[in-house]
């Protein structure tokens, strides 16, 4: 018997609605609508795609949106000066900052400029930290979606055990952090893991994260029977998107998996909403 698919869609649209209800709520009680500002500092395809679809979203609920175009940020002092403009703007509760920097632009300095309290990404150190101390708030987007996704399954979390391939710091090491408040216990495999030690991690354990960027590395024979499988990989060969797992055998064994694309994806630009709307309460609670 096949895995169910996970869709990322199909949350997204429950989450949405429900965004777009609460902010409904607001205006109707005289307060203003949260707005999303985000700043293009290169012309990254892939970069100028996610703004896009801010965007997009952003119209769709009812979220003011805004950008700042790479001129007007063409170098580190002024992206410092216009992150930190921003993070004083009272009308602007969110902020998005593309990346990878253009090169010669420090990314440390310039994300220590922000507000923590704008960060829908989820990147400042406040962020993270507020992760480890267990009261996280802003979740990076593709952690918090991968989570969600796992959630969704209606498995029993405490107790299992899970194999994350990949610690970025916006997927494998919170999502480590977020497993672990659930009582699952998580095993990191990186760059200095065996393929031996990886098979072996991976068909001990209840639930799979591949988040490694690197195609089929995962592959189907290795999944537990029964396992829940996400897949944040996405890496374009030959105009096609490929996740990290071998989806054709890992759907025969696992429960649950997720498709590339269809699966985190497009989930994650609905979570760095919700993130806008944790902002947003965030900093009216602060005054």
């Amino acid at each position: 018997m096949e895995a169910k698919i996970l869709e990322g869609k199909i949350i997204a649209g429950d989450l949405q609605r429900k965004i777009s209800d609460k902010i409904q709520t607001l205006t109707t009680t005289g307060l203003s609508r949260p707005c999303l500002c985000a700043i293009q500092t290169s012309e990254d395809p892939s970069s100028a795609w996610y703004i896009n679809q801010q965007e997009k979203l952003a119209a769709k609920l009812g979220i003011d949106f805004r950008k700042v175009p790479m001129t007007e940020v063409a170098d580190e002092k002024s992206l410092i000066a216009k992150v930190r403009e921003l993070g004083e703007d009272r009308s602007v509760q969110g902020l998005f900052i593309s990346m990878p920097l253009p090169a010669g632009m420090d990314p440390d300095k310039v994300l220590l400029a922000m507000n923590p309290q704008k960060d829908v990404e989820g990147i400042h150190p406040t962020s993270l930290g507020l992760i480890v101390l267990r009261r996280g708030k802003l979740i990076p987007p593709t952690a918090y979606a991968a989570y969600t996704l796992i959630k969704s399954t209606g498995i029993m979390l405490r107790g299992k055990k899970a194999a994350i391939i990949g610690q970025s710091a916006i997927a494998g090491r919170p999502l480590q952090l977020l497993l672990g408040e659930a009582r699952v216990t998580t095993t990191i495999c990186n760059t200095g893991t065996s393929t031996e030690d990886i098979r072996k991690i991976v068909n001990g354990s209840e639930i799979v994260v591949a988040c490694a960027g690197k195609p089929g590395v995962i592959r189907g024979e290795w999944v537990k029977q029964g396992a829940v499988v996400i897949d944040i990989g996405t890496t374009e060969v030959d105009g096609k998107l490929q996740g990290d797992v071998d989806f054709e055998g890992a759907v025969k064994r696992a429960g649950f998996i997720t498709p590339v694309p269809g699966g985190v994806g497009p989930l994650t630009v609905t979570m760095l909403m919700e993130n806008l709307m944790t902002a947003y309460d965030w900093q009216i609670h602060c005054g």
